[in-house]
């Protein structure tokens, strides 16, 4: 359920009207603190099943317990930990074979670092705890996918990290993700340059000949349909490929979001499991008001189970 100080609870709520026909839905948080907050914001509480009890239509519930209540809209090193602590329970799920996927709600990166936990985001938490060096984050939204080479880190330290092996894995992992997951039979993708028009033959950078268009042809050596580097500014328009690789944070997630905020997914790929996330965070701001949209979370969790079922139909056939 992410932060509790934050809209989790209350896009939970709203969510279960509309997922669930094809799976039971966990959910992993505070019973009490649940209820405490359905009280609060007027919403009537949920009828919810002990784990491992629920049948089809139904949902279930991993009380952590932890919390009973959380002031909404505060930054709290305890509220960190409680989110901390909930990703923890789903990661056991999973890992014992008790679920098919984690779908989080929005944590606060301020919280959890007050809580002395170093992690700059549930992306980098979740491959610590996968056992994975090899991670990318994927957003997307109805007619796009764009996959990030880097991530969490401040703009001033990015082109560093821009070399030939990251953005060579960003291709190789976002090319099998799109087959396994999504069903595309030959993934056609696009990279973005780093520096303005690309780099302009080397005049405004010399990262995007010498180490994007490098790792590009590694690409295409092993037979991956990839195309560029493209100047950023005018690649997302068209919409003509299955998935676009962005140097940044902001260079793959602006289009994406502006494209269509309310339905934009975070896809972790290289986990040994599924994990999506909404596509916002906690709403600090909006948080006990009862205006919280739940489109993102509902999107999140739909692609979930789509992620599961096209994997499961790819090991079957095979």
């Amino acid at each position: 359920m992410g932060d509790p100080a934050g809209i989790g609870g209350e896009i939970i709520f709203k969510a279960l009207k509309r997922i669930g026909e094809r799976t039971i839905p966990v959910i992993v948080g505070g019973r009490a603190l649940l209820e405490s907050q359905a009280l609060r914001l007027g919403m009537k509480f949920p009828r919810f099943t002990d784990f491992l009890e629920g049948r089809s239509g139904d949902v279930e519930i991993l009380d952590a317990g932890l919390l009973k209540e959380a002031e909404f809209g505060r930054v709290d090193g305890l509220y960190g930990e409680t989110s901390y602590r909930y990703i923890l329970e789903a990661l056991k799920l999973v890992f014992h074979g008790e679920a098919s996927a984690v779908v989080t709600c929005p944590i606060s990166k301020t919280a959890i670092r007050c809580a002395g936990i170093d992690f700059p985001g549930h992306t980098e938490l979740l491959a610590h705890y996968g056992g994975v060096q090899s991670y990318v984050m994927m957003m997307q939204a109805p007619g796009i996918r764009v996959s990030l080479v880097t991530i969490h880190i401040p703009l001033k330290d990015v082109p560093a990290a821009i070399t030939r092996h990251s953005v060579l894995e960003t291709i190789v992992l976002t090319h099998a993700a799109l087959m396994e997951y999504f069903r595309v039979p030959r993934p056609f993708l696009k990279v973005c340059g780093l520096n303005p028009h690309a780099g302009e033959e080397g005049l405004l950078g010399s990262e995007d000949a010498e180490e994007i268009a490098a790792a590009i042809g590694a690409a295409r050596s092993t037979g991956i349909h990839v195309e560029g580097p493209f100047a950023a500014d005018s690649l997302f328009h068209t919409r003509d490929c299955d998935g676009y690789i962005a140097m940044y944070h902001d260079q793959g997630l602006i289009p994406v979001k502006t494209l269509d905020f309310r339905r934009t997914v975070n896809i972790t790929l290289g986990l040994p499991f599924v994990r999506t996330s909404v596509g916002h965070g906690t709403g600090f701001d909006i948080a006990g008001t009862g205006q919280a949209d739940e489109t993102s979370l509902i999107e999140a969790y739909r692609v979930a189970e789509k992620m599961i079922l096209n994997s499961a139909g790819r090991r079957d056939a095979a």
